[in-house]
């Protein structure tokens, strides 16, 4: 099965976006609170069937989780985007709470097995440690799994989803905000198809050759970007992982394939060392370095800047990856496709 079936048909000036996921799931909530009731939601039951639809032109968009500030890189969405020729529109924030439900007059110790999406049974980690009779499995979405208990009717099972989704399908809630921390947020980036940039065909040429045909052991490079809001030391080290991971995820590398990084800040970061981050993710065999930025009028704030260089064991495309304020800093990389 390739795509859900529709809540509705869209309305005329409505962008359709794909989302994976169903009806009630936190990527429906995502599409909601960034665009409203300017997008019609098209579901899919993975991310290569999403991204599939958006090269085939049957949506316009995809909105689609890359990182979780628990459970780290969502490394299959990263995984299947870096694999394809997209680009990134915008990025939101969505905050995670989840709840424990299960079917009217169900109790927590009548329950034997709890269903969700994977990374959510990982955010909700010390629930399950103090619940150990729950044996956790994994379903392809939290609405899904929801959906499926209020179909099923198994009264010894749960599901950790939103309140939304156990509202939508009658579900008693068991118990509320079971995620390890309040400070759950998903990070979802806006997906576009990408074209070739503007040039004469024999500088489209070069370029595609540069990018595909070059051998598998040769040292190329890629950059990213990402911004902090406060200068301090947690803050520096907290965006400097969460880039790092990034970049490894949408290129598929590991860090033993990274030859050097280096590291840039703007004058107003002044609390810590990105490479101090770096060495601390176990980035300790990599030579690492750190410089300042000019300091230009009208320039990003408190940036942090990196440039990996790497030697892959395949045929690699770099993706460059700019994360929260530094989303827009290459417009260049981001022609519309015709």
């Amino acid at each position: 099965m390739s795509a859900l079936e529709p809540l509705a048909a869209g309305t005329p000036g409505q962008l359709r976006v794909g989302v994976q996921g169903e009806a009630g799931s936190f990527s429906h909530a995502a599409l909601t609170g960034m665009m409203a009731g300017d997008a019609h939601p098209c579901w899919y039951d993975s991310f290569d069937a999403a991204l599939d639809a958006l090269e085939r032109g049957d949506v316009d968009k995809l909105l689609l989780p890359v990182h979780n500030t628990l459970a780290g890189v969502v490394s299959p969405s990263l995984a299947a985007i870096a694999a394809r020729e997209v680009r990134v529109d915008g990025e939101h924030d969505m905050p995670i709470r989840l709840v424990l439900a299960a079917l009217p007059g169900t109790r927590i110790a009548d329950l034997t097995v709890i269903r969700s999406h994977p990374i959510a049974l990982e955010q909700c980690s010390r629930f399950l440690k103090h619940h150990p009779h729950l044996k956790a499995q994994a379903e392809f979405d939290t609405a899904g799994a929801a959906r499926l208990l209020a179909e099923r009717r198994l009264e010894t099972e749960g599901v950790v989803v939103s309140r939304e989704a156990a509202e939508l399908y009658e579900l008693t809630l068991l118990s509320e905000d079971i995620q390890d921390r309040r400070d759950n947020i998903t990070r979802f980036w806006l997906l576009s198809r990408r074209r070739l940039g503007s040039g004469t065909a024999s500088e489209r040429f070069d370029r595609h050759t540069h990018l595909h045909l070059e051998r598998p052991d040769t040292i190329r490079a890629v950059r990213g970007a990402t911004t902090i809001d406060t200068d301090s030391a947690d803050a520096v080290a907290e965006a400097t992982r969460e880039l790092l991971d990034a970049l490894l995820a949408a290129n598929g590398l590991e860090t033993a394939d990274v030859v050097s990084a280096i590291f840039t800040v703007t004058p107003d970061i002044r609390s810590a060392f990105p490479a101090l981050a770096a060495r601390d993710a176990g980035w300790t065999r990599v030579p690492l370095l750190c410089a300042s930025e000019m300091d230009v009028e009208g320039g990003l704030g408190k940036a942090i800047r990196v440039l990996l260089h790497a030697r892959p064991r395949r045929d690699w495309t770099p993706v460059p990856v700019y994360l929260r304020a530094a989303a827009n800093l290459r417009p260049d990389l981001s022609h519309e496709e015709s």
